[in-house]
């Protein structure tokens, strides 16, 4: 979701779709005018990955620290204040999904010039860092939290029926 950059608030919001539909003739056609589809070209940028619940205000201290490591790192041209009105924030679940699971990225689009400064000072880094929810070690410890809370409903549950059991035995 990026903002318009206009002063009513508004927001363009954003859908990638799935490879199925590797043609603009493919796309089903919108039924609400205010609906458009356009092919965007690739770009290059920074992406930091994040999860929880988010609004503005944490989006914008996510893209600022963003900003700050890039500035750490002496990439050329990226300040503060061109992090804060340029990033775009991606958010990839419903809105009923557990916070904890919910994966949010704050995306900055860089030129070629920062780029290649970024491929210079990390030539091994190649394709991006690994991590976030695709590696195993997240992965590990999602499905860790997921036994977890599904252990604390089943046991809720078992207490419930022989709760409910008692109370029925009573009448």
């Amino acid at each position: 979701m990026e903002n318009t950059g206009s002063d009513n608030g508004m927001k363009k919001m954003m859908f990638m779709l799935p490879e199925e539909y590797n043609s603009m003739d493919k796309i089903p056609k919108p039924s609400n005018p205010a609906v458009h589809i356009e092919q965007l070209e690739s770009e290059t940028g920074v992406v930091h990955r994040y999860n929880g619940n988010y609004n503005s205000d944490i989006n914008r201290q996510v893209a600022k620290n963003l900003g700050d490591q890039l500035i750490s790192d002496g990439v050329p041209g990226i300040t503060e204040e061109f992090v804060l009105e340029h990033f775009q924030f991606w958010g990839y679940n419903p809105p009923f999904t557990i916070p904890y699971f919910k994966r949010n990225e704050v995306w900055l689009k860089l030129d070629e010039n920062q780029v290649t400064y970024l491929r210079e000072q990390y030539p091994n880094l190649e394709g991006g860092l690994k991590g976030g929810s695709s590696s195993s070690q997240i992965k590990g410890r999602t499905m860790f939290g997921l036994g977890c809370v599904g252990l604390a409903v089943a046991a809720y549950a078992v207490g419930y029926i022989f709760r409910s059991k008692t109370d029925y035995r009573r009448l």
